[in-house]
Formats: C-alpha cells, structure tokens, sequence
C-alpha cells in the first residue's frame, strides 16, 4: 500500500535534533513500523530553510516531499514567540495544489493527516476541493469549540476516517458528533537508550523536565520544591527546561538560597542528561495546565522509565498516573496539593519505588506499538473499499 502522512513543521532547529514534539514523534514513528511492514510511505510536510534539519528519529526509506506552509507561524518554530495571525487563503490554495499534486505523481492510495482540529479542516478541504483518495486524520487532541460553524462541519464531514489514542480525545470528539476509532500507540523516545552509561547514583531527586511555563505548571512544581527543600535536604530537587518565549522570571533568584534545587537549562552541561536525572529520580512532578497532546508524552516517558509521577487530574493525565500505582494527581492550581503529594512520596520510598515499578510495567502493557499497524491499515482498507 502506497500511504502519504502529512505532518506540518517537521524540521527542526540545528542541534535539536533528539529533542522532538510529540505530534512529530508519533507519525515518524508510525512511517517506520509501516515501512518496516512492507508498505511504501511518502511524509508531506512544510518547507524549511538551511537554520532547520530533520530529526534523528526520521526513519530510513522514507520519501519526503515539502509544501509550501500557509500558516503565518510568527515565531513558534524557533521557540522565540507564541503562533502567528492564522492562516494566508492564497498560500492555502497553494499548498491544496501542491499536496494533491504529490498524491498524483506518487500514485498514493491514502492520504493520512497527523495534527489537530486546523489539519482536520484543511484534510477535508482537500476532499472538497477534489482530492480523489481517501483521508484519514489522527487527532492528538480535542482542541474543537463547543459549537462548530456549519462550514467547518462540513469540512469535517468530507473525513473518512478520524483516529485518535486516548479515551478521552475520543469521548469528547464524539460528544459532538464525530465517528472516531481508538488506535493506541507506544512512545518513541528510548530514553534509557540515550544514556552515556556514566555512573548513576541511587535516586535521590525529584524532577520537573518541561518548559519552564505557567502552563505547564511550572510555577506549581517550583513552589513545591522550596517548600519541600530544607525538610529533604538529602532530596535533589532539579528542573531541567529548554528555551520557550514566555518563561518564567527571577527562578535562578528564588532558588539560590536553596543548595538542592537547580536549575538546568537546555543543551544541559557536561555530567547532566534526562536519562541520568530520570534514573536517579524519586519521582517526576508534571502539574500541568495546558497539556498540548494526549497522551502528554512528558508523562508517559517518564512512567516508562519506571518513575511514578505527580501530575495534574486533566484530560487524558488519568489513564497514564492511576492514583497511587504509577503516581499521584492533585487538581489544577492545587500547590498543596503538589506539596503533599511528594511530600508522601518522600516519605514513603518504598511506595514510591513500587509505583516505579507498576508505572513501567503499565506503559509496556498497556501504550505499546505492538498492533498499530494492523489496527491502522484495517481502517486504511476499510475507507478505501468503500
């Protein structure tokens, strides 16, 4: 089967090469099982110039085709500003040109979209505007308003197929009205596959490893660390963050009185990688507040990696940190909440370290890659027989 996956800005920026959004790690890996499986993939994204380069998890006999990109972006790809004013209509003709031009030459018999509600929008505009195959859309999230306009109903109504991985993505999209099926997948990044194989020592820290945001709920995970820092003086208390446009203030100030709680920023220096903090790591503490695709891989790699974590009772969040198996939850905006669940993972290391162990076990039972590629070309037969 000859299958095209659109996924927009798949290239990244020179030296990030390991450090890659979720929404791009989930298609590039589905293309490789794929490939793997004996069918021929093409990936459709958006054009780049020399400042980015593809990542590390590309697979191998992959065919990539670039389109032009009509979304004016500002300066969300170079992680310097939030997104750009919406979309250019005579950029977006081009672009429908040009992909339904790369399904004609290649000869494509499915056209797979990977993204949100506007990848959605623009996979039925194809359909409307003549796209002659099949589309099918994995929707990573629920980001839809509560009421649809007729017109983009209607751009939903010309799918073939919408496919999402959590329960919850699927409950809400069903709620209004959509026909969805459930294809769950398995993380990409092999963290322990990373490590240099330095010496680790035994897990003494706690750690927050996202950007450093109030919605991510930075500001929560800092405020339980001071909190908690001269009780545990034993404890590491770590953040470890990459460049983001909105970044919390003054954190080196607020911490420098604290000998255990630090700060490190991405590219980490020498002696400091995810891998070895995760294995060194008590636990993980994620209070997020604006999870940006479910599953929140963050959470899910860190369980993976047999670390319980502290997360916030939020959408998809449930079905990964099970209340005291594989972590904690406390609601959103809860401080104390977050101080006292670490405080009692703190003081319970061997509840803790069992939660390690059941969240590792759960995510290689229950989120693996085992029967995506016959769950999703099932469908892919299925839209194209009808």
């Amino acid at each position: 089967m000859k299958i095209g996956c659109y996924v927009s800005v798949v290239a990244g920026q020179k030296g990030f090469e390991h450090n890659v959004s979720g929404h791009i790690q989930i298609p590039l890996q589905a293309m490789k099982l794929l490939i793997e499986a004996g069918h021929e993939c093409h990936l459709i994204t958006t054009e780049f110039d020399e400042s980015r380069t593809m990542p590390n998890c590309l697979p191998d006999g992959l065919t990539v085709h670039t389109v032009i990109d009509s979304r004016r972006r500002g300066g969300v790809v170079t992680r310097t500003s939030s997104e750009g004013s919406g979309v250019s209509l005579l950029t977006l003709l081009k672009q429908v040109r040009e992909i339904k031009q790369i399904c004609k030459e290649a000869n494509l018999d499915v056209l797979h979209f990977y993204g949100y509600n506007r990848t959605a929008q623009l996979a039925g505009g194809l359909r409307l505007l003549g796209l002659r195959i099949p589309v099918v859309v994995t929707l990573f999230a629920a980001n839809l308003p509560e009421k649809i306009s007729l017109f983009s109903k209607y751009l939903w109504s010309k799918l073939d197929a919408i496919v999402t991985a959590t329960d919850y993505v699927k409950s809400q999209l069903e709620q209004r009205g959509l026909s969805v099926t459930q294809v769950r997948h398995g993380i990409v990044r092999d963290i322990a596959n990373e490590f240099d194989g330095s010496a680790i020592e035994p897990r003494h820290r706690v750690l927050f490893w996202r950007d450093l945001t109030i919605p991510n709920g930075a500001d929560i995970a800092l405020g339980a660390f001071i909190a908690l820092a001269d009780q545990y003086p034993e404890v590491q208390f770590d953040i470890a963050v990459r460049r983001h446009w909105d970044e919390m203030k003054d954190v080196e100030q607020q911490i420098e009185s604290f000998k255990n709680v630090s700060l490190y920023r991405f590219p980490y220096a020498e002696g400091v990688s995810i891998p070895k903090l995760l294995m060194e790591s008590i636990c993980v503490v994620m209070p997020i507040r604006d999870i940006s695709i479910d599953p929140q891989l963050v959470i899910a790699e860190s369980l993976a990696m047999g670390v319980p974590v502290v997360a916030t009772n939020l959408r998809s969040n449930p079905e990964f940190v099970i209340e005291n198996e594989t972590g904690k939850l406390i609601e959103l905006d809860d401080l104390q909440g977050a101080i006292s669940a670490l405080d009692h993972l703190l003081s319970n290391r061997e509840q803790a370290k069992k939660m390690g162990t059941n969240a590792k076990e759960f995510i290689e039972n229950n989120w693996n890659w085992n029967h995506y590629v016959n769950e999703i070309t099932d469908i892919y037969r299925l839209i194209f027989k009808a």
